[in-house]
């Protein structure tokens, strides 16, 4: 495995562990503690998205991708859409609140 693999797996990896700890908010609430731990869901969400960031830094620093490229047209673009499936839902009725 050469290095620019080992970063993409844990990128990969980084992206599970932060849709795992979104569907333990999901399924217990965003300030549940989970028994054994500390933290809430809500900040083990936060962690586990600056461990993501830390990643998608290392493949910008090794010049595997560009962090820099101004990523606020694709984030708006992303926000409208999701904003539109809201409403969607919404009239399908498999969205309440």
């Amino acid at each position: 495995m050469t290095r620019t693999e080992h970063l993409l797996s844990c990128l990969a990896e980084e992206c599970a562990e932060v849709a795992q700890r979104a569907s333990k908010a999901m399924r217990f609430g965003l300030d549940d503690i989970q028994p054994g731990q500390e933290s809430t869901n809500a900040e083990r969400v936060i962690y586990e998205l600056t461990d993501l960031c830390a990643i998608i830094e290392m493949l910008g620093e090794e010049g595997l991708i560009d962090p820099s490229a101004n990523p606020r047209p694709g984030i708006d673009r992303k926000k409208a859409k999701v904003e539109h499936y809201i409403e969607y839902a919404k009239e399908r009725g498999t969205l309440t609140a």
